[in-house]
């Protein structure tokens, strides 16, 4: 169902890649036809949603018109894509979402952009991100409520795909840049387990916790690209009866109050339809807690040292990005490299508490999105799973007290991304029962 803010239902620009490909291949209507309703709702929106750091529409035409008959056969054939302006593209500039780097052309593109193009896939542009997909927002605004953020780091691309520019979109996540975007705008979030995508050519904020992660309008779109991303599935919808665990977690009680009620009702609903729900302790509730506080000092201390240099030289930074490598340089190796042993002690903790459960229902977010003047949100509901590098699946549920999007999230275990997806696509259409 789409989620478009104040959309024609029936406009191309409106409906999931999924369903534009069956029109596409049943002959009523072409990728051409699909790709100017996108262009068309970029040229009218744009200049409010401000999705985009960089968009030419007849470079996007251009290689759709190169796409042969023989491409037709290919995943990604003739669907543009947005790309998070921290991915390197050739093509393209490349900015990472800062002044220091304005203008900036790679040499060479991403892996994932390579990966991508190979699978037929048009890049649609550059979509906004905070500065080195940290906290410093750019302008994107949310595209349900143009006061309140989108999200971040993933600023652009969620707006992007929320408002019907593009149908899918790449983000990362190294705490919360997929999942919570994905809620604040209503749309299905995805990120990986870390590990599985390349990061040749993404632009590094931490390497001990960087992940790919991306953004549709429905789970069978995310899964499209996740069969391109992370090769083909063999998972299947789980045929037999479902077992959650329920974990709301214990910061829960700092959440909005709608965000908390949302996650009851998706437990409802979904008991109600023959799921099995377990409470389950997936960890240690100090261990939880503290794990935020490991994701803080890993990514502080791993981002000072690579922006350093630009920091010293009184390189144009943003006044966030200065304060996060100003307490980063204060880490010492010895202190991160203890938070990077608690990160993998609680994966392992993780790994054997959930065993016999398809995945774990939690908070995707605190809340609705907040006023953008008041930055783009927390990630606590987000940053404990990224710092342990398993899959996470945001999916829209319902919404708050200002009515904007609320969202919940399913987490598996490592490596179980395609069984992630295989059971979302199950609890998507049951969720839309509720």
């Amino acid at each position: 169902m789409s989620t478009i803010p104040s959309a024609d239902s029936h406009a191309l620009y409106a409906q999931t890649v999924t369903e534009t490909s069956a029109r596409i291949a049943r002959g009523e209507v072409t990728h051409a036809q699909v790709l100017e309703s996108q262009l068309g709702r970029i040229a009218a929106r744009e200049p409010s949603v401000h999705a985009f750091k960089w968009h030419d529409a007849d470079h996007v035409r251009a290689q759709l018109a190169a796409v042969s008959a023989r491409s037709e056969k290919l995943p990604l054939a003739g669907i543009a894509i947005g790309i998070k302006d921290i991915i390197d593209t050739a093509d393209m500039p490349t900015e990472y979402g800062s002044a220091a780097f304005v203008g900036n052309r790679p040499a060479k593109e991403a892996a994932i952009v390579t990966q991508l193009k190979a699978a037929g896939a048009l890049m649609m542009g550059k979509t906004v991100t905070t500065e080195f997909a940290s906290q410093f927002a750019g302008a994107t605004v949310n595209p349900h409520n143009f006061a309140h953020t989108p999200g971040g780091s993933s600023s652009g691309s969620a707006a992007a795909v929320a408002d019907g520019m593009v149908g899918l979109a790449l983000g990362t996540q190294t705490a919360g840049s997929t999942i919570r975007p994905a809620a604040y705008c209503g749309i299905v979030g995805f990120k990986a387990t870390r590990g599985k995508i390349s990061l040749e050519g993404v632009n590094p904020l931490s390497p001990t916790l960087d992940t790919m992660g991306w953004f549709g309008r429905s789970v069978d779109d995310v899964k499209l690209l996740a069969s391109v991303l992370l090769g083909a599935s063999t998972a299947k919808e789980p045929s037999g009866t479902i077992r959650l665990g329920w974990y709301p977690g214990p910061e829960a009680a700092q959440a909005d109050s709608d965000a908390v009620q949302a996650l009851e009702r998706a437990k409802a609903v979904l008991g109600a339809h023959g799921v099995e729900l377990v409470d389950v302790e997936v960890l240690p509730a100090k261990d939880m807690i503290a794990l935020g506080e490991s994701n803080r000092i890993i990514m502080s201390h791993e981002m000072s040292r690579f922006y350093e240099k630009l920091y010293r030289n009184k390189a144009p930074l943003g006044d966030l990005t200065v304060a996060m490598i100003e307490f980063g340089l204060q880490i010492t190796p010895e202190q991160c490299q203890a938070e990077r042993e608690h990160a993998e002690r609680c994966r392992q903790l993780f790994a054997q508490a959930t065993k016999g459960l398809d995945a774990v229902l939690t908070l995707a977010s605190p809340g609705e999105a907040p006023l953008k003047q008041n930055g783009t949100g927390s990630p606590m509901f987000n940053r404990t799973w990224t710092s342990i590098g398993v899959p996470c699946l945001g999916l829209p549920f319902g919404k708050g007290d200002q009515g904007l999007p609320l969202a919940v999230q399913f987490v598996a275990a490592e490596g179980q991304d395609h069984q992630l997806l295989a059971l979302g696509g199950k609890l998507e259409s049951l969720l839309a029962k509720g």
